[in-house]
């Protein structure tokens, strides 16, 4: 076990985020891979690894804690370099993990490493979420949809919700400052077909959160007339 290694046991522990030493060195190699491939292709701006390790890795793993169902179908809306959907899937082996992007050289990079670390239980999904999210192969198919993008919470809600299952959860991962993007967002989320059942703190760093969570739970069909195309959810106003 090397340094890299045991530094993310030992601050796992200290978030309550319990490792096995094979997990943490899968969660170290694709680390190491991905900075690799970093200095080719832009997948992170995160570089030094005892940040990365904090807030790409241990922030991912937040998730566990609000994710009963072990074996469920996962939704990571833009994923990027692929979080929070690779550490998910190192750590929930039987879970069914599906990474969606809009960028195709960034789901490349990630489907590459993962390949050549065995990590078996994920899949790639290239597009658009507002058009995913009127194909009847994919909406409302994924028990649990999740995303860390940081575009607003009602419009990431008209993204992720038409994906999410009735009965599943759509877990929004915002900045410490949500309150008002929150208030902004209960109408639409209404409409959309969920309801808030917590904000759930995310990762303690030096005794402050970096991040909460935000849990929803889709609990009726989304209305057929969302997701509406990207222009529209971003230049008109949601139709309360």
């Amino acid at each position: 076990m090397n340094n890299k290694t045991e530094r993310l046991i030992e601050l796992g522990n200290q978030a309550g985020i319990d490792l096995e030493v094979n997990q943490s060195e899968l969660l170290i190699g694709y680390m190491e891979r991905l900075l690799e491939m970093n200095k080719k292709i832009n997948l992170t701006r995160i570089t030094d690894e005892e940040e990365f390790i904090k807030l790409h890795l241990l922030d991912s793993l937040t998730l566990l804690k609000l994710i009963e169902n072990k074996n469920a179908t996962i939704l990571d809306v833009g994923t990027g370099g692929g979080f929070p959907g690779i550490p998910l899937a190192i750590l929930l082996e039987n879970a069914e993990i599906t990474l969606m992007d809009s960028t195709k050289k960034k789901l490349n990079v990630v489907q590459a490493i993962a390949e050549e670390l065995k990590i078996n239980n994920i899949k790639i999904l290239h597009g658009r979420a507002e058009e995913l999210g009127q194909n009847d192969n994919y909406r409302e198919k994924y028990q649990i949809v999740t995303s860390r993008a940081v575009a607003n919470l009602t419009l990431l809600s008209e993204y992720c919700l038409p994906l999410t299952q009735v009965g599943g959860h759509f877990l929004s991962m915002k900045g410490r400052d949500y309150q008002e993007e929150l208030l902004a967002a209960e109408k639409p989320i209404d409409i959309l077909g969920a309801k808030l059942l917590k904000v759930e703190p995310g990762l303690l760093l030096q005794n402050d959160y970096l991040h909460v969570i935000i849990n929803m739970k889709k609990i009726k069909a989304t209305p057929k007339q969302f997701p509406r195309l990207n222009g529209k959810i971003k230049k008109e106003v949601f139709p309360l």
